[in-house]
């Protein structure tokens, strides 16, 4: 049995999603592994920082390792 969200709780998703980019990637995004199939993105905790200073400051500047995973 499929479990189904009523348009009102569909509409507070998108708007959620919309708002808050790190709830976005850690549930809908999907990283393509050629052994393991689809793999769940999950943020690290930097990286969730890192989206909030993004999303709530216009320039930004970082210093940081090259394979950080900030790009």
């Amino acid at each position: 049995m499929a479990y189904e969200l009523s348009k009102k709780q569909v509409l507070k998703e998108i708007v959620r999603s919309g708002k808050d980019p790190a709830y976005f990637i850690n549930n809908y995004c999907r990283i393509s592994h050629p052994m393991k199939g689809l793999i769940p993105f999950k943020t690290y905790p930097y990286q969730d920082d890192m989206l909030t200073n993004f999303n709530d400051h216009r320039f930004n500047v970082i210093l940081k390792a090259r394979q950080l995973g900030l790009s």
